[in-house]
């Protein structure tokens, strides 16, 4: 059965959270959606034997519902992780960044962690700088795929995109350098294709507005925009988009110096309608640099008083 988006959002949350007893204020609370509409979907998914009462008035998915999200699940997740991260110096001299850790834990592992949370084992990482200390990944993720960017060094992020072109289906398209907070930021099952981002009021990274739904005017530095995170999600007709359209733009002159988000976002905007997903600001760290890291962890401290 196909889902309207309202029931979407019932069937997924109450999947995600299990069984129990879901008022309709809290389901409007969480979902955004009126109580109106709420109490009208979740009567259609009742009758569609979608969802299930109990006496108590527990609510939890059937097998038919779950059935029905199948085709909104996530396959598979492709990570760039090829740069050196030169504002990281001294910490990635011999390590590269997602590898670095952070009060005992490898920056890329809450990302591995929460993907396979939720059942994604078909993970690739784009490597490039000290490719081969990602093989160490191996011993707790040994379902790892591993894609070598020997060009990382003279070309951008296109290049990591192009090369998992056959990953690229139904697929999360994350940076391996980004300290996750909140493992529940990663979704089994999706709806729409997406960009992860939390409202600023000002700020000068890369951002863009919210204009009928969608993403728009990506761009550095902005006031009352959202700010981009690049933990995104790309649904089946989307993805065949992306890597025809990655392929046009890797061809123009000087093409190999473009990031993949530009492609989508700013370069063939036209072909895509990308929601924004709104996560908080504690949700997610982007580590731009060495003192950011040694703020975090303070035995960086004492590297950055002998560098």
């Amino acid at each position: 059965m196909e889902l309207n988006r309202c029931q979407f959002e019932l069937l997924s949350y109450i999947e995600e959270h299990g069984k129990k007893h879901y008022s309709w204020r809290e389901l409007a609370d969480a979902l955004a959606i009126s109580g109106t509409a709420v109490i009208k979907e979740q009567t259609f998914l009742l009758e569609n034997h979608l969802l299930a009462q109990a006496e108590d008035n527990a609510l939890e998915i059937t097998e038919s519902g779950l059935a029905s999200l199948e085709p909104y699940r996530v396959e598979r997740a492709v990570i760039f992780a090829a740069g050196f991260g030169s504002r990281m110096v001294p910490a990635t001299l011999d390590t590269p960044k997602p590898l670095v850790m952070v009060n005992g834990v490898r920056i890329i592992d809450r990302l591995l962690d929460a993907l396979v949370s939720k059942g994604i084992y078909d993970i690739t990482i784009v490597r490039g700088y000290l490719k081969d200390k990602f093989d160490e990944l191996l011993v707790k993720y040994p379902f790892l795929t591993f894609i070598d960017n020997d060009r990382y060094e003279t070309e951008n992020n296109i290049s990591s995109a192009l090369l998992a072109k056959e990953k690229i289906r139904n697929c999360y398209i994350c940076a391996g350098d980004l300290l996750l907070s909140n493992p529940a930021i990663i979704k089994k099952y999706h709806y729409q294709s997406n960009y992860l981002a939390s409202y600023a009021l000002e700020t000068d990274d890369w951002c863009f507005d919210f204009v009928n739904g969608y993403a728009s005017h990506y761009r550095k530095g902005g006031t009352n925009c959202f700010n981009q995170y690049e933990i995104t999600y790309w649904n089946e007709a989307d993805c065949r988009k992306l890597v025809k359209d990655w392929e046009a733009a890797y061809a123009l002159e000087k093409g190999y110096d473009l990031f993949w988000e530009f492609i989508p976002l700013v370069l063939y905007k036209e072909h895509y309608q990308v929601e924004i997903r709104q996560c908080r600001k504690t949700d997610i760290m982007e580590i731009d640099n060495f003192y950011e890291l040694a703020e975090i962890d303070p035995h960086y401290r004492n590297m950055q008083t002998e560098k």
